[in-house]
């Protein structure tokens, strides 16, 4: 059975590429999986190589009756909702005790009885991923991501109206490289949501930045940083109510890279917009502080 394949990683971009030279796709909110088809055994693998075929063996038992081919296939694991859109939240307990609920989503074929695809174009790999494919039951857990191949913004545009993650581009004629990529491109939605704030860090040479924490259960879970973007007023207001909520320990678990960060009682809420489909916060910034 083949080797592990490093993955090619779509680089992040404010907007789609626009063009003939490109297609799309749905960004699905999973993980990222390689699944090896060989003399009949199947195995999968994460997107730095670690072998979880235990974790998916009713999708691998699937890939094994559709697939009767030696083969490689990339692509995203993922848990549908009742509307269909992939749900990231619920993936790893999915993993855990709801094996059959996941579905994989193949988007490139690497390699094909024993050849290596990954000279080929972009186009070429996924032509003959959808042939070997061929037409899936709704109801397999294996199915082929398809593209778009109009207008990028208006395919992004349609994808946020749907609530889901963003877009990926890829150059219909890149060959396939492991690591970060600028032949696939990743445009992602946004998303407002509320927090808590637990702390806050104020240095000079850097923007000042809010630590927030979103509530689970009875509990807070720290989810990362935010910057200020209120109207000046405000955000003086925000600096003088936090220094009167300071306290000496933290309401959630921050790690160890926010030692200069001030803990602050959970007092404050806010309103944060951020990446659509991230674990933690990622350029996020705060739109609204909200009435204690």
């Amino acid at each position: 059975m083949g080797q592990f394949i490093p993955p090619c990683i779509p680089t992040l971009t404010d907007k789609p590429p626009e063009g003939d030279a490109w297609t799309h796709e749905i960004k699905y909110d999973g993980y990222r999986t390689q699944i090896h088809l060989s003399a009949g055994k199947v195995r999968a693998f994460t997107r730095n190589g670690h072998d979880w075929s235990k974790k998916y063996l009713s999708v691998l038992s699937d890939a094994r009756d559709l697939i009767s081919r030696d083969a490689i296939l990339d692509g995203e694991m993922v848990v549908q909702d009742e509307t269909g859109r992939s749900d990231f939240k619920k993936l790893a307990s999915a993993i855990r005790w709801e094996g059959a609920s996941l579905v994989f989503y193949a988007f490139d074929l690497l390699g094909l009885d024993g050849n290596d695809l990954r000279r080929q174009r972009c186009d070429d790999r996924r032509q003959r991923l959808r042939d070997l494919l061929g037409d899936p039951k709704l109801s397999s857990r294996i199915q082929f991501s398809e593209e778009f191949e109009g207008s990028g913004a208006e395919f992004f545009a349609a994808v946020e109206k749907m609530d889901l993650e963003g877009i990926v581009s890829k150059r219909r004629a890149s060959l396939y490289r492991g690591g970060d990529s600028k032949d696939w491109l990743k445009t992602k939605a946004y998303i407002s949501g509320e927090f808590v704030v637990i702390g806050y860090e104020r240095k000079k040479g850097a923007a000042p930045s809010l630590l927030l924490a979103e509530e689970t259960d009875a509990s807070l879970r720290y989810v990362g940083r935010a910057i200020p973007a209120v109207p000046g007023e405000q955000r003086e207001e925000l600096w003088q109510a936090l220094e009167f909520l300071h306290a000496g320990t933290w309401a959630a678990n921050v790690g160890p890279g926010n030692k200069a960060a001030v803990p602050v009682q959970p007092i404050l809420r806010v309103i944060a917009k951020h990446l659509r489909g991230e674990e933690k916060l990622r350029h996020a910034t705060v739109t609204a502080i909200l009435a204690p």
